[in-house]
């Protein structure tokens, strides 16, 4: 169960990095395909940080109490 858990964070941490890396590498866009304003993307990485953040936060919990 743990293990499982792990791995969902695992792949939620690497969604939210390539949130990340498209954003640096100015390729994000919109699911509709549009470009989004500066602000709208300012906005969407601070929340994929904190999402990456989070997610970081919960592997070590979880691999803390399976080790």
């Amino acid at each position: 169960m743990t293990s499982e858990r792990v791995l969902f964070w695992q792949q939620k941490l690497a969604e939210n990095q390539r949130i990340l890396d498209l954003i640096d590498a100015r390729q994000f866009q919109a699911s509709n395909g549009d470009v989004q304003d500066e602000q709208t993307t300012a906005e969407v990485r601070a929340w994929a940080v904190g999402r990456v953040e989070e997610c970081a936060t919960r592997i070590a919990e979880w691999s803390h109490r399976w080790a």
